[in-house]
């Protein structure tokens, strides 16, 4: 096989340069990892992978990420949610990624170090619960990268008219279960239902009706158009209760927690800023 390589490289020397500039271009496509821009839902679910580890009590915490470009060969910004992260005790956590033989598709797990020597090597949010941390991906891994300009700024969440009853996707992994054996998430539809989403810089987060299982927290939440593209808007930070403090006798007090069924989302605003300004 490298005397192929060789007789390639040979016969590209003396392509005419627009050819030779055309199947450049090409070659780095197949050799980068895919990048969904304004891409389907496949490429999403791609792009998206369970994460997991155990707290101080050994307990398992589970959630979602995704990635998003980073620089770098097979490097990529791993999203999710600080408390996600946080919860973790470990200085090692597992995301399931996957591979793919002959059009089928294998999982792949990969333990990633996010602590050392009780220092995070996760980038945390100031003010929201958003982290990310960059990671390199093995060579034989099958995923799409998730650009920049696909999470929605102020300018495109005025173009997609999102607003209260607009439905949304959201791959997630409940109880850090997968949709099947290699490792999928299960894409679940939910509806905006809180008013007004603009301008993000008020209104940094909004709900969806969307009942959210423990592993939802930091599950991307997708606009899928008709045209078969997408785009970010935001991501699942937790479910949303209602507390209340009933009286009880002997002036104790009973505190109930109830679920509204509604998921509070951090707008992609928030996300692109805080992706912009990672190095």
């Amino acid at each position: 096989m490298a005397g192929s390589g060789n007789r390639v490289f040979e016969f590209v020397l003396f392509m005419p340069l627009s050819i030779r500039a055309v199947l450049t271009l090409s070659l780095i496509a197949l050799l980068l990892p895919a990048v969904a821009s304004a891409a389907g839902i496949d490429a999403v679910m791609r792009s998206v992978v369970s994460l997991s580890g155990r707290d101080r009590s050994g307990e398992q915490v589970f959630a979602t990420a995704f990635m998003v470009e980073a620089p770098g060969r097979n490097a990529v910004w791993l999203v999710s949610s600080a408390h996600s992260f946080n919860s973790i005790a470990e200085d090692f956590a597992r995301i399931n990624l996957r591979r793919c033989e002959r059009n089928i598709y294998f999982p792949l797990p990969l333990q990633i170090q996010i602590r050392k020597q009780n220092r995070a090597l996760y980038v945390s949010h100031a003010t929201f619960d958003l982290a990310a941390i960059k990671i390199e991906l093995p060579g034989e891994a099958d995923y799409c990268v998730l650009s920049r300009d696909f999470i929605a700024d102020e300018k495109q969440l005025g173009r997609a008219s999102i607003g209260a009853g607009s439905q949304v996707i959201v791959p997630g992994f409940p109880y850090g279960e997968a949709c099947n054996e290699a490792g999928f998430a299960f894409a679940r539809s939910g509806v905006v239902s809180s008013f007004p989403l603009r301008p993000a810089s008020l209104y940094p987060v909004f709900y969806v009706d969307f009942e959210v299982f423990a592993g939802y927290s930091g599950a991307p939440v997708i606009l899928a158009g008709s045209d078969g593209g997408a785009l970010l808007l935001g991501m699942v930070l937790e479910e949303v209760f209602l507390e209340e403090l009933r009286p009880q006798k002997g002036h104790k007090q009973l505190r109930t927690r109830r679920g509204l069924g509604l998921a509070k989302v951090l707008s992609a605003p928030s996300i692109a800023g805080f992706i912009g300004g990672l190095r």
